[in-house]
């Protein structure tokens, strides 16, 4: 294998790499934080129960005279927790636009690019390699012509044109 078919194949392992293992471990890590979210959500639905449980037995407290203090105590937790709550809330909207929606977006348009990017250097490769065929071709062709010719140097200068559009 020459050493432009190495690097061929090693540029195209990257692309491949990217699409095959790293994209679909971000997916699958995009779409375990839509399961982590959700996980949360269900725990303040839960939470919204308790909070209405504590608020109930407050009230129930706050009717009785020998338990006044300890409604007022339940109401004090009551907004604690309800403080609590609400920044929970916020942080799992931040989550959800601020990293998921993102991350998700930003994976999908990099699978596009990837996608594109590669199938546009495997085309500008082949079409390289075909040229450089051509060429290769032209010169056998000039050398033979060349070498059964009575006048060698007549094909000369074509051979050394032909020869530099192959160099690098």
């Amino acid at each position: 294998m020459s050493r432009t078919e190495e690097i061929n194949k090693m540029t195209e392992n990257v692309y491949k790499g990217i699409l095959d293992q790293f994209n679909p471990s971000l997916k699958n890590f995009v779409t375990m934080g839509k399961h982590y979210e959700k996980a949360l959500t269900g725990v303040t639905v839960a939470a919204k129960g308790y909070f209405d449980a504590l608020v109930k037995l407050g009230e129930l407290a706050s009717d009785s005279q020998g338990s006044k203090e300890l409604g007022d105590t339940l109401f004090q937790m009551a907004e604690v927790h309800r403080q609590i709550q609400v920044q929970l809330e916020d942080v799992l909207k931040l989550f959800h636009s601020e990293m998921l929606a993102q991350l998700e977006q930003k994976l999908e348009l990099d699978i596009k690019y990837l996608t594109a990017t590669l199938k546009k250097y495997q085309s500008e490769r082949r079409s390289q390699s075909e040229s450089i065929e051509r060429c290769q071709s032209q010169l056998k062709k000039l050398r033979r012509k060349s070498q059964g010719s009575r006048h060698p140097n007549k094909y000369g200068d074509r051979e050394m044109q032909v020869k530099r559009h192959l160099q690098p």
